[in-house]
């Protein structure tokens, strides 16, 4: 796969987290992975087609922000457990965000803010 490198994509500083849950389309949940102001890393259990408009729905500090976006990118990623039996598979699902409110931006940027980065 050829393209620019991750660094050169990014128009945006991200921050990594705890495992934070996310609602996706408003009904399943996933794991926020990473956070910019451009857009999200979201561990999920169902592939999402890339191309396909998303509302993330971040439930930080008793608040919830729901957060436009486009799937840019679905990877497969096999789940490991050391008991189990049957081959499970999640994705890394990488959202760009799109035409974000003002109140939310300004949210999103506290997020930044108050968690430390660490890859």
């Amino acid at each position: 796969m050829s393209g620019p490198a991750d660094s050169e994509r990014r128009r945006a500083e991200r921050i990594y987290f705890e495992p934070l849950r996310v609602r996706v389309l408003g009904t399943r949940e996933g794991i926020l992975v990473d956070l910019s102001e451009g857009g999200a890393l979201v561990l999920f259990p169902a592939e999402l087609r890339v191309g396909h408009d998303v509302r993330l729905q971040i439930e930080w500090e008793n608040r919830s922000l729901d957060v436009p976006g486009r799937v840019k990118r679905c990877v497969p990623q096999p789940v490991r457990l050391a008991s189990a039996t049957l081959k499970r598979i999640q994705y890394d699902v990488a959202v760009e965000f799109v035409d974000v409110p003002p109140e939310t931006a300004a949210s999103i940027r506290q997020i930044l803010r108050t968690n430390p980065s660490e890859p």
